[in-house]
């Protein structure tokens, strides 16, 4: 008890010796606040791919990572999927209906990662075209960051009918040779591997914005 009669006091005093005082700004004082940050960002984007279950695999750029746990026999070495039919996109252009039958385009396992380790966000002022200075965000990508392109595509692209017709799984017999035996039916496929090296800034701001007091761009 006797500590808490001390406490009180001590702390209604010191809360009457603390205090702050705060200014209202206006509009022009408001304008003339600078201020300097932003942020360094990484991104990854993984589809249908061992990465996506795999995270100790940052460094997308060491192959040999990728191949550790893997034998040269694996064709698909990172395409990672409990389901073939579920790593689908299907597209019906216009809604093409033939014969009654709805027509589908459809890009069969699809997968890849896009991955860059760093690129920066923060703001910038820009002319509009009124002539007036403007506020927008700036985004910075740098030449030793580039943009990292692991297995990206799909195995193959069909054209397939029915009102499911993206859900068709048919798959080549001895007819079709060696090399396309057993795999689903399609016409051509698509693999990119590489780095895409980007540097410069992208600045986003609202073209119908006039940059006054009035406005919020």
């Amino acid at each position: 008890m006797l500590m808490k009669l001390f406490f009180y006091p001590v702390l209604i005093v010191f809360s009457s010796l603390v205090h702050a005082d705060l200014v209202g700004l206006d509009i022009t004082e408001l304008t003339d606040v600078t201020g300097q940050g932003g942020a360094d960002l990484s991104w990854t984007l993984s589809l249908n791919h061992k990465y996506a279950n795999d995270m100790s695999l940052q460094d997308i750029s060491d192959k040999s990572k990728a191949f550790s746990a893997l034998t040269t026999s694996d064709v698909n070495y990172v395409y990672n999927c409990t389901n073939d039919i579920l790593c689908r996109l299907a597209i019906s252009p216009n809604n093409h209906v033939e014969n009654g039958n709805q027509k589908w385009l459809v890009f069969k396992k699809i997968q890849g990662t896009l991955q860059i380790d760093r690129f920066s966000m923060d703001g910038s002022t820009i002319t509009n075209k009124d002539g007036n200075p403007q506020t927008a965000m700036q985004l910075t990508f740098y030449d030793n960051a580039p943009l990292k392109i692991r297995n990206l595509g799909f195995a193959g692209l069909s054209v397939e009918s029915g009102a499911e017709g993206y859900l068709n799984s048919e798959t080549y017999g001895t007819e079709a040779g060696i090399f396309d035996k057993g795999l689903e039916k399609g016409f051509m496929g698509l693999n990119a591997h590489g780095n895409l090296h980007i540097s410069g800034n992208l600045k986003i701001f609202s073209y119908n914005c006039a940059g006054t007091s009035t406005s919020r761009c």
